[in-house]
């Protein structure tokens, strides 16, 4: 027995002793020089994912402790993987502590290059750099790293991370394993620390390794500071991750540098979110972006996302506060975007837009559900810009979409490189809030557009939308919106335009309003200039009238502006237009709106009369109206500072001249003041009038009506004089109803059927468009003085007057016959009065 034990010892003290002289030979007989490449090729080959080779010398140490160095290693791989290192060396513990059983590996890389596909390549081994680079992290504890440069890339998008370091090492502190490197990230300067969990106690939880990486950034511009807490469930670190990512930027722009993305932008910012990783994706939880802008706006962005990579199952808030100090917008010019907010989703097609709200200093704006939103690629040119390639939006039903935009953006941060087009296919119905029984009566909005930076500045370079299936309205628009920031260029605005309704009054029901006109409306014109100076030249017919204008908006200090031009007519049918301006029962209007817009609180402080001056020269060759012509219209329109004046204004019709000067009184008066004179009565009171009528109109007036009011002769006041001199009255019965019956048998003016006019004066004053007999109507023949009162309603086009006619040579006698005239201004009713208030007095027409 004693002698099989010796014999079993020297058989194993044999073998190690042949274990250690194979080991002896393997490290340092040049023989096995292939052999120890071989092996190295094969172990590294494992490591890096794809096959590895070996160019210079592979050698072995065995004191103080077992190390392999490795010169000249070299791979190149599928999908741009690539390495290089220079010297290599895999060592482990020092033989006293692995007696003590303490086993560990360290790795020393010097000279290295790896180029690492960010999305690792699909055919690499499992669990390897190339297939998961994130594996690094199982290393790092292990590693010591001089002159080496990691590149994390996307040959197919341009994105590049480049880290170089110069010296990273690790050190153990209180049971942590710490790295620190000084490094350059994309040629930025970048401070690098590393924490590790050494040693886990059983029951520790799930998750029980934990990793700490931070990153510190400075420069002259300002810094950048980020850290991620890492959780795992295994020591490899290669599956199963949940990070805590917190960021810092003092500097937006150097963060930005970081990534290796132009900085078109800088300011200052804060991250923070809750990563975890499961089966093939990284979900998003807690995100809370906030950036403070130096042109001074804020973005804030919240939310979550079941898959970070793709955005699917994505639910975001971005609120974007682009200018909240502007004051409220006072003029057209002076409108800006104060806010942006808006939902992002992600749905079964793409992400989805929702509650999007467009805040102004003078409206806001909501907007309907927008999606899916796509984008094809995320890429980088080599100047660092970010582009959005392939992007594709879709509103409404995929059967036949609202509008559809496609196309790219090469720079997303300064938004330049933008090549943009798409078409739009809207029901009116679905853009004004009309009544509901307009239903689709006023048809659709089809065109198309395109966008572009194409002449240096963001612009529409086209855009057309015409208005099909509608009897009611025909509508065209072409726009060119070029460089629409930019002034002191020729021509970056061009508007063309055309519009044409059949019939007004049909149009007005569908819009929930009135209207007597049922003639056509129709303008044609172009709109084209820049921010500086726009010129409108148009047409417009309303009925048989013609209204041609060239007008000329120019930029004035403090979003003002100047409007000069002339706008002109060949003829003007006064009737058509009174119809077309006022109904003849005039009725509060139901109103129309843009669906989602919405006035801030307090109502609009848009005052366009205040902040746009103006002189304009008015003119019209005739005027037209129940078969009279005037010879023509002439006036000057000036407005400065909220201060509107019309003078002179002289009006040659029907015989006569009318003289005015038209001004505002404060903010919402307006002040008529003039004459007329030479007007034949028989042109006023009309060619068809039962009675005929000779003699000269003078008129006297100081009028006032309410600027901007729906029905402006129903707000007027002050007074009007008419008075007519000598002249005659087709008719006996006033001198009749003035002397009697048996009295006008002796008076020659009742048979003959004809009544000499000695003067006829008619005082009204007007109050909220009623004009009342101040004192009285007086008519004089050469028989009889009539005393009228009562009121002449121009706002309802009504007349009710009580006549009290008396004898010249009687005027404190009795009364003839009483008589009223009521109803229509045009055909009043006349009929014998009865009661009423007893007129007398000796009046004259001066």
């Amino acid at each position: 027995m004693r002698r099989f034990a010796l014999r079993v010892l020297a058989t194993a003290v044999a073998l190690v002793v042949s274990v250690f002289l194979a080991i002896i030979l393997l490290a340092y007989l040049p023989q096995a020089d292939e052999l120890r490449r071989s092996a190295a090729e094969q172990a590294l080959s494992q490591l890096w994912g794809e096959p590895v080779s070996i160019r210079g010398a592979v050698t072995a140490e065995l004191w103080p402790r077992a190390k392999i160095n490795v010169a000249g290693v070299a791979a190149e791989g599928a999908h741009g993987a690539r390495a290089q290192v220079d010297q290599l060396a895999f060592s482990v513990s020092s033989y006293d502590r692995l007696i003590q059983g303490t086993l560990r590996y360290g790795l020393d890389v010097a000279g290295a290059q790896f180029d690492v596909p960010i999305a690792g390549t699909a055919d690499a081994r499992p669990g390897s750099l190339l297939a998961s680079p994130i594996y690094i992290l199982s290393l790092l504890p292990h590693l010591t790293v001089r002159d080496t440069e990691i590149r994390l890339g996307d040959a197919e998008t341009g994105w590049i991370f480049a880290l170089k370091m110069a010296d990273l090492k690790n050190a153990v502190e209180d049971g942590r394993n710490v790295l620190a490197a000084e490094a350059v990230l994309n040629n930025q300067p970048l401070t690098l620390g590393f924490a590790f969990d050494l040693s886990v106690e059983k029951g520790e939880g799930n998750l029980p390794y934990g990793a700490q990486i931070s990153l510190a950034s400075s420069g002259t511009s300002g810094g950048f500071t980020g850290r991620l807490d890492i959780r795992a469930p295994t020591v490899r670190f290669d599956h199963g991750l949940v990070v805590d990512v917190s960021a810092e930027a003092s500097s937006i722009a150097q963060a930005l540098r970081l990534a290796a993305i132009a900085p078109s932008i800088d300011g200052t910012g804060t991250l923070r979110a809750h990563l975890a990783a499961a089966r093939g994706r990284v979900a998003m939880s807690g995100l809370d972006l906030k950036l403070a802008l130096a042109s001074g706006e804020h973005v804030a962005v919240t939310g979550s996302a079941a898959d970070l990579a793709t955005l699917d199952g994505a639910n975001l808030k971005v609120v974007a506060d682009l200018d909240t100090g502007a004051p409220s917008a006072v003029s057209l010019r002076s409108i800006v975007v104060t806010r942006l907010t808006g939902a992002f989703a992600s749905g079964p097609d793409g992400m989805m837009l929702d509650d999007i709200l467009i805040e102004t200093n003078a409206f806001d704006q909501n907007l309907r559900e927008i999606g899916p939103v796509k984008v094809r690629s995320v890429e980088r040119d080599p100047e660092g810009h970010v582009a959005f390639k392939g992007i594709s939006a879709v509103a409404g039903p995929p059967e036949r979409p609202l509008a559809k935009l496609a196309g790219n953006v090469n720079d997303v941060l300064s938004l330049s490189g933008v090549d943009l087009s798409g078409s739009v296919d809207i029901p009116v119905a679905s853009v004004l809030a009309l009544p509901e029984d307009s239903g689709n009566k006023l048809g659709r909005f089809v065109g198309s557009l395109s966008v572009s930076d194409a002449d240096g500045g963001l612009g529409v370079d086209a855009f057309t939308v015409r208005i099909d299936d509608s009897e009611l309205i025909e509508a065209n628009l072409g726009l060119v919106l070029d460089n629409l920031a930019k002034p002191n260029i020729a021509t970056s605005i061009v508007v063309d335009s055309l519009l044409r309704i059949p019939n007004y009054a049909a149009l007005a029901a569908a819009l929930g309003d009135t209207s007597d006109f049922k003639g056509l409306v129709k303008f044609e014109g172009r709109l084209s200039g820049n921010t500086d100076e726009l010129t409108m030249d148009g047409r417009t017919d309303i009925g048989r009238t013609q209204i041609k204008g060239a007008l000329t908006s120019l930029a004035a200090p403090g979003g003002r502006s100047m409007v000069k031009g002339s706008i002109s007519s060949p003829l003007v049918h006064g009737d058509e237009i009174l119809k077309f301006l006022r109904p003849e029962q005039p009725q509060p209007r139901k109103g129309f709106s843009v669906k989602g817009a919405r006035a801030p609180e307090g109502g609009s402080q848009i005052d366009l009369l205040g902040t746009t001056d103006a002189d304009i020269a008015i003119s019209a060759t005739r005027l037209e109206g129940g078969g009279d012509t005037a010879t023509g219209i002439e006036a000057h329109l000036t407005a400065n500072n909220g201060a509107l004046r019309v003078s002179p204004l002289r009006i040659h019709y029907r015989g006569g001249t009318l003289s005015a000067v038209i001004e505002s009184e404060g903010r919402s008066l307006l002040r008529a003041k003039g004459s007329g004179e030479g007007w034949p009565l028989s042109s006023v009171l009309g060619r068809n009038s039962s009675i005929s009528v000779t003699g000269t109109l003078h008129l006297a007036f100081d009028l006032t009506a309410q600027m901007g009011a729906h029905d402006l002769l129903g707000t007027l006041g002050g007074t009007l004089t008419a008075r007519v001199g000598r002249g005659k009255l087709g008719t006996g019965l006033l001198d009749l109803a003035g002397v009697g019956l048996f009295a006008g048998l002796f008076t020659s003016s009742v048979y003959k059927g004809e009544s000499a006019l000695r003067c006829a004066k008619v005082p009204l004053l007007f109050q909220k468009g009623v004009g009342r007999t101040h004192p009285l109507i007086v008519v004089r023949t050469e028989n009889v003085q009539a005393l009228a009162s009562g009121t002449v309603d121009l706002a309802r086009n009504r007349i009710d007057l009580r006549v009290v006619p008396r004898p010249l040579n009687a005027l404190n006698g009795d009364a003839g016959h009483s008589f009223t005239v009521k109803g229509p201004l045009s055909h009043p009713a006349i009929a014998l009065a009865t009661g009423g208030a007893d007129l007398r007095g000796n009046y004259g027409c001066d």
